[in-house]
């Protein structure tokens, strides 16, 4: 809709708990629209207002991800769990590389680094892979990481 200060795009979130009215400019909109999708799962930021329409509360959408940038976003790292039988990294890396992302900031890489934690009888240890060892954290390529790991532990850690 045009609004006083522009365009803005107005949709509700809904998690299954409740349902909350957001709106977001429609330069945001715009650059976005790929994950703001029908019963499409998206993390946004945002600026909680009164709604002096309702009288509740509305979202202001500040910044919005798809589940894949939202894990690089906010993911730390993938921990991999291996015990005797290496899973095929290359494989994995060449299937899955980091995204290029072009802002206004320059370019830069959207992917998260691998660490693979190995265990053995009487010990273990995490082993972080070097730069050259970072991946785009599809769905796709979780499920190729937990599949090549030891009784498919591989999970991203969080802060």
């Amino acid at each position: 809709i045009n609004g006083q200060r522009g365009k803005v795009a107005l949709f509700k979130l809904d998690d299954k708990s409740a349902v909350m009215e957001a709106s977001m400019d429609d330069a945001l909109y715009q650059s976005s629209r790929q994950w703001v999708k029908d019963d499409e799962f998206i993390v946004v930021l945002t600026k909680v207002q009164p709604d002096r329409f309702s009288g509740g509360l509305r979202l202001n959408v500040q910044q919005v991800w798809g589940l894949p940038q939202a894990r690089c976003r906010f993911g730390k790292y993938l921990r991999v769990v291996v015990n005797g039988k290496e899973p095929d990294i290359d494989r994995l890396l060449r299937d899955h590389p980091p995204q290029k992302v072009i802002t206004d900031e320059g370019e830069f890489l959207r992917a998260l680094p691998v660490r693979l934690r190995l265990l053995r009888e009487r010990a273990q240890a995490d082993i972080e892979l070097g730069e050259a060892a970072r991946f785009f954290p599809s769905d796709g390529a979780l499920a190729s990481w937990t599949a090549q790991a030891h009784q498919g532990m591989a999970s991203i850690v969080y802060d």
